[in-house]
């Protein structure tokens, strides 16, 4: 009888020392199953080698060369056109309108678009800063300016983004001050060599035209 008796404390530690080993078995075969999926699903700290690399700005007008004036006559008016414009400038020009408004173009670059909103497409895009400068005797209001970009001669219009660096122009222009404006437009590089500008600046009065090569 005391045979039995200490076998039957023995046969239990041996259960209990296979019950153990089997415990860690087990756990050793669920790490090695869900360890490298959890660590390949883990986010990466360096950038994807797909992601789209940044183009810096390129200066198509020298921002610092001079705007000479211009006080073109107004274009011919054919019969489809929305609005009468002022007869095209370069781009390079300072324009003279009614009321004492001067507006220029004080900045042209080639950038990367950056489609921000819908309706946008990423591509190549030109950024234009259009300078207003009111030389008059009555405030211009601001907020109502429209512009707009076509590239060719059958003047297609261009895709409007925002970024990177759109700023449109907003509130008033008192007497003897200048305020910027910038707007950038979806042109590939190969439809530049033909581009045309327009700035409605006030209404009822005739729309202000840059046109030339921005390549």
């Amino acid at each position: 009888m005391e045979s039995t008796e200490e076998s039957t404390p023995n046969r239990r530690r041996a259960w209990i020392t296979l019950s153990i080993l089997f415990a860690v078995i087990a756990l050793a075969v669920v790490g090695a199953l869900v360890v490298p999926s959890l660590l390949s699903g883990t986010p990466s700290a360096t950038p994807s080698s797909s992601a789209t690399p940044t183009v810096p700005p390129r200066d198509i007008l020298n921002p610092d060369a001079p705007r000479p004036t211009q006080t073109p006559t107004p274009a011919p008016v054919e019969s489809d056109a929305p609005f009468a414009e002022l007869s095209p400038v370069a781009p390079d020009a300072t324009i003279v309108a009614d009321g004492g408004i001067e507006i220029s173009l004080s900045s042209v670059q080639a950038v990367q678009g950056e489609a921000t909103t819908a309706g946008e497409t990423s591509g190549p895009a030109i950024r234009a800063t259009v300078r207003v400068v009111n030389t008059g005797t009555e405030p211009l209001d601001l907020e109502y300016i429209a512009v707009n970009a076509y590239s060719g001669k059958d003047r297609a219009p261009a895709g409007i983004l925002t970024q990177p660096g759109g700023a449109p122009f907003e509130g008033s222009l008192a007497p003897g001050e200048s305020a910027d404006g910038t707007y950038l437009f979806s042109i590939a590089e190969a439809d530049r060599e033909d581009v045309t500008l327009t700035v409605d600046y006030l209404f009822g009065s005739k729309v202000a035209v840059f046109r030339g090569d921005l390549r």
